[in-house]
C-alpha cells in the first residue's frame, strides 16, 4: 500500500506525489495524488509506468488527477488515451480534477464526460 509523507500543514487529503518537498522552502511538494499503484503522480511518473498507465485506459475509464500538474503534452496523452474511435473525441467516465494546474485546456473542447466531472480549486493557464 502506497504511503504518503507524514502529514504537512497544508497538504491536501489524499495520498499526493511530494515531488520536489523540501522541508525549508516548500514541505508539500508536488500535490498530484499517487497513480494506482505508484507514489507519484502522473507527472513524475516515470515515462515507462506513465507508459503503462495510459495503455491501460479505455474510453468512459474512472481517473483521478487531483492536485495533478498538466502540460498540455501530458493533459493530451491522458486525453490520446481515453479517446473514443467511434467519435474521435475523448471519453471519460468519472473525472476528479480538483486543485490540478492546465497550462492548456484546450483538450478538453470535444471531451464527453459520462460520470461526475469535478474541477474544484482548479488553475487553468494559458
Amino acid at each position: 500500500m502506497s504511503q504518503s509523507p507524514p502529514p504537512v500543514p497544508g497538504a491536501p487529503s489524499w495520498p499526493y506525489c511530494a515531488h520536489g518537498a523540501d522541508p525549508a522552502t516548500g514541505p508539500v511538494g508536488c500535490r498530484g495524488i499517487h497513480v494506482p499503484g505508484h507514489t507519484a503522480c502522473l507527472a513524475h511518473l516515470a515515462d515507462i509506468d506513465r507508459d503503462a498507465y495510459l495503455a491501460d485506459l479505455t474510453p468512459g475509464t474512472d481517473i483521478d488527477h487531483r492536485g495533478t500538474t498538466f502540460t498540455e503534452p501530458l493533459l493530451d496523452a491522458l486525453l490520446d488515451a481515453l479517446r473514443d474511435p467511434a467519435t474521435g473525441h475523448p471519453r471519460l467516465g468519472n473525472a476528479g480534477f480538483d486543485s490540478a494546474t492546465f497550462q492548456d485546456a484546450a483538450g478538453f473542447h470535444s471531451a464527453t464526460f459520462e460520470g461526475h466531472a469535478r474541477f474544484d480549486s482548479a488553475t487553468f493557464r494559458e
